[in-house]
């Protein structure tokens, strides 16, 4: 007579990442840790800076917004080091230049997202703190950033301005890393300028960019359709150089 043993809670099957999404989800937990360290930092100049302010004058002014640049900066930085170092654990590791590419731009686009929705909300939150402690709150720069926007306008505005930023990072680090220092700063204003171009588009508030009015202008910012649409062009003309140059990359074998 034979007996089986049938476990209540039987162990589920060990399922594996594939390639594109290990590569992101690494990527993402990595600058996890030195995003918290960036928005800690944030927080803490957002809220003592007022406070202080007040002690000796009149409050006035957004202290968040300043952050625009950071966030605009910051990862587009770590972004040149990921496109210039990871490429070789990646591959040492057994998986392919494509792959690595995927997850970079996925991880970018991640990455994009979480900062938009941090800014705007930040923004949003900054503004409802000063309302109840009764200061007055402006921001310096008009455009898609007018003290009466809405997060929505806000959520578009950041994250046209930052998904360009980011994938035009990955590209200056991989042409630095391809070409040499003087390919890499020669190009600069093809792998960065989209970047730069993207921030003062969105922070235009007199509309001085030619044929707007083929997008709804109406003589202040920049039409949110246009912004969307340089947005979309710029980010898919960055990622289309970044994959041409990227999947062609000669990585040497490690040693040692």
């Amino acid at each position: 007579m034979s007996t089986t043993t049938r476990t209540l809670f039987p162990a589920r099957p060990a399922t594996r990442q594939g390639p594109v999404l290990r590569t992101a989800t690494c990527l993402l937990a990595w600058f996890g840790q030195v995003a918290l360290w960036y928005w800690a930092i944030v927080l803490v100049v957002v809220v003592a800076v007022p406070l202080v302010v007040d002690a000796v004058g009149d409050v006035g002014t957004s202290t968040i917004w300043f952050a625009r640049q950071s966030g605009v900066w910051f990862p587009f930085s770590i972004m040149i080091g990921i496109a210039t170092t990871y490429p070789q654990v990646h591959v040492a590791s057994g998986m392919t230049r494509r792959s690595y590419v995927r997850g970079a731009l996925a991880a970018a686009g991640v990455l994009a997202v979480a900062f938009a929705v941090l800014m705007a909300g930040g923004l949003m939150a900054e503004r409802a703190w000063y309302g109840a402690m009764g200061w007055e709150w402006s921001l310096q720069d008009q455009g898609w950033f007018d003290p009466d926007v809405t997060f929505g306008s806000l959520l578009v505005a950041y994250l046209a301005t930052f998904v360009v930023a980011y994938v035009s990072g990955l590209l200056v680090g991989t042409v630095y890393a391809v070409a040499g220092g003087w390919w890499g700063t020669l190009t600069l204003p093809l792998t960065a300028g989209p970047s730069l171009a993207m921030t003062i588009l969105v922070g235009n508030s007199n509309d001085w960019v030619p044929f707007s009015d083929l997008f709804g202008s109406t003589g202040e910012a920049t039409p949110l359709a246009l912004v969307l649409t340089a947005s979309a062009v710029m980010t898919a003309a960055l990622a289309a150089a970044f994959w041409l140059v990227a999947t062609r990359r000669s990585i040497a074998p490690r040693r040692g």
